[in-house]
């Protein structure tokens, strides 16, 4: 008896180290659920925020994508203006150097008219004085008017 008492006792004591060492790993697992809880809302609120960042780059990407726009709209509005205004200003070059060209062109017309009207002039004159040298004999008239 004294064994199965000692036995029963060795029992009662492993059962008592058992529900010891079983309410010990029933608190580490509380406690590992617990940890695992806070790791997984750790995880979820770093994904949130991973996504909030992406949301608020996309955004600033588009608004930057509207401001470039906005730009070169502005610029190819300006680019649009000035090329206009310097073609304006070419043709109105152009308008002027056709008046001067114009203007150059009648004055040489005029100048040249007039050395025509004295070329048909001395070409008249030259006929003139060649018909009456052939009609008129100048050295008989020169002989009676000296002689």
């Amino acid at each position: 008896m004294a064994s199965t008492e000692q036995d029963c006792i060795e029992i009662k004591v492993d059962v008592g180290i058992l529900k010891n060492q079983v309410a010990m790993l029933t608190q580490l697992c509380n406690k590992m659920d617990a940890v695992i809880d806070r790791l997984m809302e750790n995880q979820t609120k770093m994904s949130d925020d991973i996504y909030d960042d992406m949301e608020k780059k996309k955004q600033d990407t588009v608004a930057d994508i509207k401001e470039l726009h906005s730009r070169i709209t502005t610029v190819d509005r300006n680019l649009s203006d000035k090329i206009e205004l310097t073609e304006r200003r070419i043709m109105d070059e152009i308008k002027s150097l056709r008046t001067d060209i114009a203007e150059h062109n009648q004055k040489e017309d005029n100048e040249l008219k007039k050395i025509l009207e004295w070329k048909w002039a001395a070409a008249g004159g030259i006929l003139v004085l060649a018909w009456l040298l052939s009609h008129v004999n100048i050295l008989a008239s020169l002989g009676k008017v000296f002689g």
